[in-house]
């Protein structure tokens, strides 16, 4: 079968790797490269057409194999010849892919069997992409260069300890700066407002980041059940943002009565139990759940439940 495979190669890398041994794998490969009259979308200068492909060239022979180079002057290339019969791809370009089979089918070719890789991540759990190469954030294989720039948007101390005993899991090199919000926030967010709130700190952050990480806690209901739980919203600096839940205390009636009457969460568990400054401290989470939970266990919960979103979204998806 002969084999498709499109690309700049702006810098050969790991994901590039990875693509071109699935095409081989899949029969005779060629692989379609950028002219340098290509009309680029790309934020840094490309290397000239030769260079990228004396590259390939020296890592096909490294691996003991051959693939025909052709010089790609347009975006379909030879995706609308009869003569291909597949094409390796990511998730980024599965939509475009499905334009080219489309495109195909109208026409009367069968469309490309499509060999998706996913999306490959470096160690800092973004893409791996020539760009953050050639900005030196990582190396071909994904190796984060410098610390990974978390931003947490609270001065919280539960949230923050938190959100560093999960970073402190995810990454091996990292720095977390807390910062005040910007914005003023629902006193007791409900619903929708509680994933809005989260999502208001991340877009607030104006300093240079990696990451930026918003925790809001609010109230989610459902079929006549209520629950306060925890909202992570993760932005990366590629503009990605990912959401995550934690588990929920359950609210009774009466706790949603006062709540709707206008007092927060704090207030109604210092009022039932006679304490004072529980969202201070460990959170109403640690009174009702007998100590076995505090807030800091619920911005773990949420914020890794963002960064497996991140994860999940970087498996292969099929073709719809």
């Amino acid at each position: 079968m002969q084999v498709l495979l499109g690309g700049t190669f702006s810098t050969l890398h790991k994901a590039h790797k990875e693509m071109i041994l699935t095409g081989l794998r899949l029969g005779e490969l060629t692989i379609g490269l950028s002219s340098d009259n290509f009309k680029f979308n790309k934020r840094y200068e490309v290397p000239p057409y030769n260079a990228r492909k004396k590259i390939l060239e020296v890592y096909l022979k490294s691996i003991g194999a051959s693939a025909n180079i052709k010089e790609l002057m347009d975006q379909y290339g030879s995706t609308l010849s009869p003569q291909y019969g597949a094409i390796v791809a990511s998730n980024e370009t599965l939509g475009f892919i499905d334009k080219i089979n489309f495109m195909r089918k109208s026409r009367g070719i069968a469309p490309l069997l499509v060999e998706n890789v996913g999306e490959i991540l470096a160690d800092d759990l973004m893409p791996i992409k020539s760009e953050r190469i050639i900005k030196g954030r990582i190396d071909e294989n994904g190796v984060r260069k410098n610390a990974i720039r978390i931003v947490i948007v609270t001065k919280n101390p539960e949230k923050i300890e938190g959100a560093r005993n999960i970073l402190t899991k995810l990454f091996k090199n990292y720095v977390l700066e807390a910062q005040e919000p910007t914005h003023e926030f629902h006193p007791q967010p409900m619903d929708h407002e509680t994933f809005s709130g989260a999502l208001k700190r991340v877009e607030g952050v104006k300093q240079e980041y990696d990451y930026a990480i918003g925790v809001e806690a609010g109230i989610v209901s459902f079929q006549g059940l209520s629950y306060d739980v925890h909202v992570a919203a993760v932005k990366d600096s590629l503009g990605v943002i990912n959401y995550g839940l934690s588990s929920g205390l359950p609210m009774n009636d009466s706790m949603m009565d006062s709540m709707k009457s206008g007092k927060e969460l704090e207030e109604v568990t210092d009022e039932l139990l006679g304490v004072k400054n529980t969202g201070d401290e460990k959170g109403a989470i640690f009174y009702f759940s007998k100590g076995l939970k505090e807030r800091k266990h619920l911005v773990e919960e949420s914020i890794i439940s963002a960064f497996s979103q991140r994860i999940a979204d970087s498996i292969p998806r099929k073709v719809k």
